[in-house]
């Protein structure tokens, strides 16, 4: 006697209801960094990232784009971490020609030369009455 098995096969069709705040699509980081991204990247805000990233002594090489500054990302973020923007020292007050020291009000300045402050307003231009 032969032992033959039928084998059978079936298929299943079924749909699942997955809500959408279920599922998390996470994209891989983009490659380099601009001021739209910047802040998602890294925490740094826009402004602060285009006056580093103008700096004379930024060391990275920066791509222009029209106004777009695009930098590595990885490069980037390895500047940051290794302390790119600890704080500096203030700098120090700058002395004038006479070696008086900057932010004196300016009616101590007009008096140091002899002249006095008055106030005055801006002259307009005159207008007619309204009817």
């Amino acid at each position: 006697m032969s032992d033959s098995r039928a084998e059978s096969t079936t298929t299943i069709m079924a749909t699942l209801a997955i809500p959408p705040n279920a599922l998390r699509i996470t994209a891989p980081p983009p490659d380099t960094i601009s001021q739209r991204n910047v802040e998602a990247m890294t925490g740094i805000p826009p402004r602060v990232f285009l006056e580093v990233v103008r700096a004379p002594g930024f060391p990275l090489p920066v791509t222009r784009l029209g106004k777009l500054r695009i930098v590595n990302r990885a490069a980037f973020v390895a500047w940051v971490e290794q302390g790119a923007f600890r704080a500096a020292p203030p700098p120090p007050p700058i002395a004038d020609a006479a070696g008086e020291l900057e932010g004196e009000s300016a009616g101590e300045i007009l008096e140091a030369v002899g002249l006095t402050e008055t106030s005055r307003r801006a002259a307009g231009r005159a207008r007619s009455p309204r009817p």
